[in-house]
């Protein structure tokens, strides 16, 4: 043992200096250098063993490969856990934009998938604002490992409405189930320009608490002054639900809910907000009818 992590910290020390091509080549022409002594010398038991040796090297390389690869996800989390706290301390100190518009339309699975799509409009009110953070989370806390499987596209909207670039993102997970993301724009906006951007976000499981039977809550909440914001949640097929909505609503009077059913006959349940206060969270809780299905383990 004592051998083997001593080859594996040289490999890494290796991996670092010369990367991984290089021990690929070193393993495969060792193993080539095998076969030939063997050949000359007619011996398999120096082909065996030179060949034994080449796989060692070749299994310990995997380990350090390993070993570097996790060193370098924990260090990136940490990397982008302080672009996110950098951000949120600039944007609290210096407020950048007001939300004229926010329109979300969330479409859940039959098992709690959720497939939600955004179009906000900003106007900047300072100049050389160069990005907005959002904020996503579940209602529930979820595993870490669904979070390879999320997907998220930030997109320009041109002034015709037609879409545009994607915008570069970082991502940061403040805790369980809940998603730090920050779009950075392609150029700083200036004071009173207005911007508009669309969000794609596939997100694995996350209203399945909503399908088990719980109730899940379906909540905005802005830091900025917010002019209009439109909830929609389109519900599976043949599933129904009650709604009620959240928030300070005796102190609130600019909330509105509606029901829709589509072309399909699922119904859609819409959240109209107005007005929304800074820092005041506002939107709607559902619960089925019928519980469905049952939530995957974690």
């Amino acid at each position: 043992m004592r051998v083997l992590r001593e080859t594996i910290l040289f490999l890494e020390e290796f991996l670092r200096g010369h990367g991984p091509p290089a021990v690929a080549k070193a393993a495969v022409g060792l193993m080539s250098f095998a076969v030939v002594i063997g050949a000359v010398l007619g011996s398999s038991a120096i082909k065996a063993s030179a060949l034994v040796t080449a796989v060692l090297l070749i299994v310990a390389t995997g380990i350090a490969l390993l070993t570097r690869r996790r060193a370098e996800r924990r260090e990136l989390e940490d990397h982008r856990y302080l672009v996110a706290q950098y951000c949120k301390f600039i944007n609290d100190r210096w407020p950048s934009f007001e939300v004229i518009s926010w329109e979300e339309t969330a479409v859940i699975g039959e098992r709690g998938d959720t497939n939600s799509k955004l179009k906000i409009k900003l106007r900047a009110t300072r100049d050389d604002v160069r990005f907005i953070r959002l904020r996503f989370g579940c209602g529930w806390p979820q595993p870490a490992r669904y979070r390879r499987a999320i997907r998220m596209t930030v997109r320009n909207l041109l002034i015709d409405g037609s879409p545009g670039t994607t915008l570069r993102t970082t991502v940061s997970w403040p805790r369980a189930g809940s998603m730090a993301a920050i779009a950075h724009f392609h150029t700083p906006l200036t004071a009173n320009s207005e911007v508009s951007f669309t969000v794609d976000l596939n997100w694995p499981k996350r209203s399945a608490p909503l399908l088990e039977g719980a109730p899940d809550e379906f909540g905005l909440m802005f830091w900025e002054p917010t002019h209009r914001a439109t909830y929609r949640v389109l519900l599976p097929k043949g599933v129904e639900a009650y709604a009620e909505p959240v928030g300070r609503t005796e102190s609130f009077a600019g909330v509105e809910l509606l029901r829709r059913v589509d072309d399909d006959g699922r119904e859609m349940i819409i959240c109209r907000l107005s007005e929304l206060p800074i820092r005041h969270r506002a939107g709607m809780r559902l619960q089925l009818k019928e519980a469905r299905y049952k939530m995957a383990s974690p």
